[in-house]
């Protein structure tokens, strides 16, 4: 497990490659825990600042983007995230693919998830946090 910024972050081994976790720095009880696409992670260290556990998938292909979202939902609590709905998001061409696999889920009923637009600045507005997190 490496730290940046205060943040940890560690790497998460699955069939479909490789993932990166991001938790926020400081403590904090059960974060809202965020599947996050875009090219090789960019973008996941905002994410976390916003108070978020956050799993940076980059841009796999369809089946392994459902695979994460699957695992995700059912081992929340073991990375200290909020067992409620998975936040899905993603930038550039992941935002596609988070709509992807948030419309997935729906159609199945499972898991539960919130697809969220606006990459770190729309995830920051839906936490009700400070914009200006996410600029920096």
């Amino acid at each position: 497990m490496a730290e940046t910024a205060g943040q940890r972050v560690a790497e998460l081994r699955m069939r479909g490659g490789v993932a990166q976790v991001h938790w926020p720095a400081g403590p904090r009880a059960a974060a809202p825990l965020v599947l996050w696409f875009a090219p090789d992670g960019a973008g996941a260290e905002r994410v976390a600042g916003c108070g978020a556990v956050v799993i940076a998938a980059g841009l796999p292909a369809f089946p392994a983007a459902r695979a994460v979202l699957e695992w995700a939902a059912a081992h929340p609590r073991s990375l200290g995230a909020d067992p409620g709905p998975v936040l899905i998001a993603g930038e550039g061409a992941g935002a596609e693919l988070a709509a992807r696999v948030a419309k997935y889920a729906r159609e199945q009923g499972w898991p539960p998830v919130r697809e969220v637009d606006g990459g770190p600045g729309g995830i920051a507005a839906h936490l009700g946090k400070s914009k200006r997190i996410v600029e920096e």
